[in-house]
């Protein structure tokens, strides 16, 4: 058996992480960049991904900042074929982009819960058809890692039926895609973390005090996640060390499902 330090490495891996602006999926680029990977840096905020990519090429790895809506069509399309252009290949793609858009079920609005199907689910439904064309075409295989959510799982408190719905149907796309694609050698997973530290989560907290007391009730490890408690799991299932994991729901909460 091979060191198993090298079962985590992802040299010579090409991976396009949404979301990657901020939070985990910032994260999860840098930490794909420290195991060798080169990253296609691909958020709506154009700033947020030069910095991220700025921060790799600093740290001697190879980034490309691309602006992205992932809900349409026509940017997963051109996000693909510039990571194509600028690197020759896609090994890993990593679902990371999502939104919320709270309100009781019967206050949603039609925008409201169309906004949050459209990025949750469709944008990562766009991402895997067009980098896993690639992967197809070009005949060794892939990783996709979707950033589900426990909200797929349970139900969570009042107010998110559009973003539960939108992580249950990513966790079910995973599935699928993991069986349609098997053949190809593309393993399909998700993670679902529980409540992590992002920037908006931080924000949430710090104009509430009440809600981080809320979210570590429910926490058996008592505390927030953070998004490096994040990186460990991509890393795994983007490595060889995943190589017999394929449409898994890897869930990181805390215990917060354990109840």
């Amino acid at each position: 058996m091979e060191n198993l330090s090298n079962f985590f490495e992802l040299c010579d891996q090409v991976a396009i992480v949404t979301g990657a602006g901020s939070g985990i999926g910032q994260a999860i680029a840098a930490g794909y960049a420290r195991q060798g990977a080169r990253i296609a840096v691909v958020d709506l905020n154009k700033e947020n991904a030069a910095v991220v990519a700025g921060e790799i090429i600093e740290s001697g790895g190879k980034a490309l900042p691309l602006e992205c809506d992932v809900s349409k069509t026509n940017d997963a399309v051109w996000v693909v074929s510039e990571v194509m252009n600028h690197f020759g290949q896609i090994d890993i793609l990593v679902n990371n982009a999502g939104i919320g858009d709270r309100a009781m079920a019967e206050e949603m609005t039609d925008d409201m819960w169309d906004k949050v199907l459209a990025i949750n689910l469709t944008g990562a439904f766009l991402f895997c058809r067009e980098a896993g064309r690639e992967m197809i075409k070009r005949g060794k295989g892939g990783r996709i890692i979707n950033m589900a959510s426990i909200a797929g799982l349970v139900g969570l408190d009042t107010g998110n039926a559009n973003y539960c719905a939108s992580k249950g149907g990513l966790i079910a796309l995973t599935r699928c895609l993991a069986i349609e694609w098997a053949k190809y050698g593309i393993l399909v997973n998700a993670i679902a973390p529980s409540h992590v530290r992002t920037p908006l989560i931080a924000s949430l907290m710090k104009e509430k005090p009440e809600v981080e007391a809320c979210f570590l009730d429910n926490i058996p490890l008592g505390r927030i996640g953070e998004p490096d408690d994040v990186v460990g799991p991509a890393v795994f299932l983007a490595s060889p060390a995943a190589s017999f994991i394929t449409g898994h729901t890897l869930i990181v909460d805390g215990g917060h499902t354990a109840r």
